[in-house]
């Protein structure tokens, strides 16, 4: 479990080149420098959830959650969530 960070880093990596992303236009949409995007994507640190969530948001990727028992109603808990911290919850998808 050490490890699973970087699968995801890698895979935000890969998604980038396939969309034709820059580490510049990352560094330019995120705020963070180019040289520390570089070194996101070589590994060189285990990044913040922040800086995570930043770089994911500059590629236009989402990530979500998946109860794996089946046993939990991710929508209404997402839209309680959302309540809780004063967003509109009325967009929400109902799928």
């Amino acid at each position: 479990m050490e490890n699973q960070w970087k699968i995801l880093v890698l895979l935000l990596q890969q998604i980038a080149e396939q969309k034709g992303i820059t580490q510049g236009q990352i560094a330019e949409q995120t705020g963070l420098i180019q040289s520390n995007i570089s070194r996101f994507f070589s590994l060189k640190y285990k990044p913040t959830l922040d800086t995570f969530l930043q770089v994911s948001k500059a590629i236009k990727v989402n990530f979500f959650f998946e109860d794996q028992e089946d046993k939990t109603d991710l929508n209404l808990a997402m839209e309680k969530a959302m309540e809780a911290l004063g967003r509109r919850v009325d967009k929400l998808s109902k799928n």
